[in-house]
């Protein structure tokens, strides 16, 4: 087998592994968040409901929402240019999946799961895979960055090229972001 071959076995094996990785760390996120609202009091469930009720009625500028949605995209992109920036997107994946659960779980048990399947599903469907895709993307951007793939890695070409990629991503994900912050804004 040749050497190209085994590197792109590698490399597909890596990508497998990371997106595995952050899906799980997502969906424990999501069932941890699901399951600390069972834990809350009726004082904090009053005033949840309260905040709730004045943040579903009021509508948010398109800036707001893409400032909301863009600084976890943000984040995880910078996380490219440290060395532990593979466990701060893990850490970030969970905790958003933590506030996806709760609040799933808090509209669904105020306003009811047909409530929260309009409302909350249709752009969280295409906001959650931006998100999954910035963290793969960048959690791989960091293991190819701080590994050592031979000389070809010490290349000044090659590590433009790759900066240049990573620059990419960030604009496209901020664009998918811009679109899923206009459906929010439609749909609200």
């Amino acid at each position: 087998m040749t050497g190209g071959g085994v590197m792109r076995r590698k490399n597909k094996s890596r990508l497998q592994i990371t997106i595995a990785i952050v899906c799980i760390c997502f969906f424990i996120g999501v069932l941890t968040g699901a399951l600390s609202e069972r834990e809350i009091n009726s004082y904090q469930c009053t005033a949840l409901t309260d905040y709730s009720s004045n943040y579903i009625g009021n509508a948010r500028s398109f800036g707001e929402l893409f400032i909301k949605h863009g600084k976890y995209i943000l984040s995880m992109w910078l996380c490219g240019f440290i060395m532990p920036g593979a466990v701060i997107i893990l850490i970030i994946i969970f905790v958003s999946g933590i506030f996806y659960g709760f609040s799933s779980a808090f509209m669904s048990g105020q306003y009811g799961v047909m409530y929260a399947v309009e409302k909350l599903m249709p752009y969280n469907m295409l906001l959650i895979p931006v998100y999954i895709f910035t963290a793969v993307w960048t959690i791989l951007y960091v293991l190819r960055r701080y590994s050592n793939y031979g000389p070809k890695s010490r290349i000044r070409r090659e590590r433009r090229k790759h900066m240049s990629e990573h620059a990419v991503i960030l604009f496209l994900c901020l664009a998918l972001n811009a679109a899923v912050c206009a459906i929010e804004n439609i749909m609200h």
